[in-house]
Protein backbone atom coordinates (compact mmCIF):
# COMPACT_ATOMS: atom_id res chain seq x y z
CA UNK A 1 0.00 0.00 0.00
CA UNK A 2 1.30 3.06 -0.86
CA UNK A 3 0.81 5.49 1.58
CA UNK A 4 1.42 9.67 1.29
CA UNK A 5 1.55 11.71 4.54
CA UNK A 6 1.67 15.92 3.69
CA UNK A 7 2.26 17.87 6.80
CA UNK A 8 2.45 21.24 6.82
CA UNK A 9 4.58 22.42 9.30
CA UNK A 10 5.84 25.82 10.59
CA UNK A 11 8.63 24.32 13.48
CA UNK A 12 9.15 21.02 12.65
CA UNK A 13 6.66 18.90 15.12
CA UNK A 14 4.57 17.98 12.19
CA UNK A 15 7.21 16.37 9.78
CA UNK A 16 8.36 14.33 12.77
CA UNK A 17 4.98 12.80 13.92
CA UNK A 18 4.59 12.16 10.17
CA UNK A 19 8.01 10.79 10.22
CA UNK A 20 6.87 8.50 13.30
CA UNK A 21 3.44 7.86 11.11
CA UNK A 22 5.21 6.58 8.13
CA UNK A 23 7.87 4.47 10.60
CA UNK A 24 4.87 2.43 12.30
CA UNK A 25 2.79 2.07 9.30
CA UNK A 26 5.86 0.61 7.25
CA UNK A 27 5.72 -0.29 3.57
CA UNK A 28 5.56 2.11 0.87
CA UNK A 29 4.80 5.34 3.05
CA UNK A 30 6.36 8.72 2.01
CA UNK A 31 6.51 12.08 4.31
CA UNK A 32 5.88 15.45 2.38
CA UNK A 33 5.71 18.64 2.92
CA UNK A 34 1.95 20.31 1.99
CA UNK A 35 3.93 23.80 0.12
CA UNK A 36 5.68 20.95 -2.11
CA UNK A 37 2.04 19.90 -3.54
CA UNK A 38 3.36 16.67 -4.26
CA UNK A 39 0.26 14.71 -6.39
CA UNK A 40 -1.44 12.37 -4.19
CA UNK A 41 -2.55 10.33 -7.71
CA UNK A 42 -0.53 7.64 -7.13
CA UNK A 43 -1.42 7.00 -3.37
CA UNK A 44 -3.78 4.28 -1.65
CA UNK A 45 -4.00 6.48 1.40
CA UNK A 46 -3.34 10.03 2.06
CA UNK A 47 -2.62 11.58 4.94
CA UNK A 48 -2.85 14.85 6.07
CA UNK A 49 -1.76 16.77 9.17
CA UNK A 50 -0.83 20.28 9.82
CA UNK A 51 0.80 22.01 13.09
CA UNK A 52 -2.13 24.18 15.04
CA UNK A 53 -1.30 27.97 14.90
CA UNK A 54 -3.24 30.54 16.33
CA UNK A 55 -5.94 27.96 16.54
CA UNK A 56 -6.05 27.15 12.97
CA UNK A 57 -4.36 24.43 10.68
CA UNK A 58 -1.37 26.08 8.37
CA UNK A 59 -2.92 27.38 5.06
CA UNK A 60 -0.45 25.17 2.82
CA UNK A 61 -2.55 22.36 4.02
CA UNK A 62 -5.91 23.78 2.99
CA UNK A 63 -4.37 24.86 0.01
CA UNK A 64 -3.00 20.97 -0.84
CA UNK A 65 -6.62 20.16 -0.26
CA UNK A 66 -8.33 22.81 -2.49
CA UNK A 67 -5.60 22.15 -5.12
CA UNK A 68 -6.15 17.83 -5.04
CA UNK A 69 -9.47 17.90 -3.93
CA UNK A 70 -10.85 16.06 -7.22
CA UNK A 71 -8.19 13.05 -7.08
CA UNK A 72 -8.69 13.04 -2.96
CA UNK A 73 -12.21 12.05 -3.58
CA UNK A 74 -11.31 8.56 -4.56
CA UNK A 75 -8.93 8.02 -1.92
CA UNK A 76 -8.96 6.96 1.96
CA UNK A 77 -7.62 9.72 3.97
CA UNK A 78 -6.45 10.72 7.42
CA UNK A 79 -6.21 14.06 9.06
CA UNK A 80 -4.58 15.05 12.16
CA UNK A 81 -3.34 17.79 14.01
CA UNK A 82 -0.46 19.32 16.22
CA UNK A 83 -1.44 20.96 19.35
CA UNK A 84 -0.75 21.60 22.54
CA UNK A 85 -4.74 22.09 23.39
CA UNK A 86 -5.56 18.27 22.03
CA UNK A 87 -9.09 17.82 23.85
CA UNK A 88 -10.69 21.57 23.70
CA UNK A 89 -12.89 23.33 26.19
CA UNK A 90 -16.47 24.54 25.62
CA UNK A 91 -16.76 28.35 26.62
CA UNK A 92 -19.79 30.65 26.78
CA UNK A 93 -21.75 28.64 24.18
CA UNK A 94 -18.53 27.39 21.94
CA UNK A 95 -16.51 24.83 21.37
CA UNK A 96 -12.70 26.28 21.27
CA UNK A 97 -9.88 24.12 20.70
CA UNK A 98 -9.40 20.44 20.58
CA UNK A 99 -11.75 19.16 17.49
CA UNK A 100 -12.27 22.66 16.53
CA UNK A 101 -9.27 23.25 14.63
CA UNK A 102 -9.31 20.41 12.40
CA UNK A 103 -12.44 20.17 11.39
CA UNK A 104 -12.27 22.82 8.37
CA UNK A 105 -9.74 20.39 7.15
CA UNK A 106 -12.16 17.25 7.52
CA UNK A 107 -15.27 19.10 6.56
CA UNK A 108 -13.61 20.29 3.15
CA UNK A 109 -12.73 16.67 1.82
CA UNK A 110 -15.07 15.38 -0.63
CA UNK A 111 -15.23 12.21 1.12
CA UNK A 112 -14.83 11.50 5.31
CA UNK A 113 -11.56 10.47 5.97
CA UNK A 114 -11.19 6.72 7.12
CA UNK A 115 -9.59 8.68 10.97
CA UNK A 116 -9.00 12.09 12.22
CA UNK A 117 -7.61 12.88 15.54
CA UNK A 118 -5.34 15.75 17.52
CA UNK A 119 -1.61 14.72 18.85
CA UNK A 120 0.72 16.40 20.62
CA UNK A 121 3.21 19.16 19.69
CA UNK A 122 5.33 21.01 21.47
CA UNK A 123 6.39 24.73 22.25
CA UNK A 124 10.13 25.35 21.94
CA UNK A 125 11.16 29.15 22.21
CA UNK A 126 14.78 28.65 20.09
CA UNK A 127 12.90 27.75 17.18
CA UNK A 128 10.01 30.20 17.26
CA UNK A 129 10.25 33.56 14.94
CA UNK A 130 9.36 36.84 16.05
CA UNK A 131 5.80 37.05 15.65
CA UNK A 132 5.26 34.06 17.38
CA UNK A 133 7.28 34.96 20.30
CA UNK A 134 5.50 38.18 20.91
CA UNK A 135 2.14 36.33 19.98
CA UNK A 136 3.37 33.68 22.85
CA UNK A 137 4.62 36.57 25.14
CA UNK A 138 1.10 39.01 25.00
CA UNK A 139 -0.50 34.96 26.07
CA UNK A 140 1.67 34.32 29.22
CA UNK A 141 1.46 38.35 30.24
CA UNK A 142 -2.04 37.94 30.15
CA UNK A 143 -2.32 34.60 31.70
CA UNK A 144 0.09 36.05 34.80
CA UNK A 145 -0.14 39.74 34.42
CA UNK A 146 3.30 40.05 34.14
CA UNK A 147 6.25 39.63 31.45
CA UNK A 148 6.86 35.64 31.73
CA UNK A 149 9.77 33.39 29.86
CA UNK A 150 8.18 31.29 26.99
CA UNK A 151 9.00 27.58 28.67
CA UNK A 152 9.82 24.90 26.62
CA UNK A 153 7.27 22.24 26.57
CA UNK A 154 6.06 19.18 24.85
CA UNK A 155 3.12 16.56 24.83
CA UNK A 156 4.82 15.28 21.70
CA UNK A 157 4.89 11.37 22.51
CA UNK A 158 6.08 8.53 19.79
CA UNK A 159 3.72 5.74 21.31
CA UNK A 160 0.71 8.40 21.14
CA UNK A 161 1.38 8.70 17.59
CA UNK A 162 1.95 4.78 17.19
CA UNK A 163 -1.04 4.55 18.27
CA UNK A 164 -2.88 6.83 16.59
CA UNK A 165 -1.16 4.76 13.17
CA UNK A 166 -2.79 1.52 14.99
CA UNK A 167 -6.20 2.62 14.67
CA UNK A 168 -5.34 3.85 10.87
CA UNK A 169 -4.81 0.56 10.31
CA UNK A 170 -8.10 -1.18 11.72
CA UNK A 171 -9.86 0.87 9.70
CA UNK A 172 -7.99 -0.06 6.36
CA UNK A 173 -8.48 -3.91 7.73
CA UNK A 174 -12.52 -3.61 7.80
CA UNK A 175 -15.11 -2.26 5.34
CA UNK A 176 -15.78 1.62 5.93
Amino acid sequence: MKVLIVCASKYGSTLETGKWLAERLGGDSLVERAESMMDPSDADLVILGSGIYRHHVLPSLEEYVNRFKDVLKDKKTVVFGVAMDTRGVFVRGKVHGGWDYILPVIRSLPEPPIHAGLLGGEINPDKLDAKDTEGLKQFYNMLYGCETPIPYKTLMDKNDVWGFAEKILERLERPI
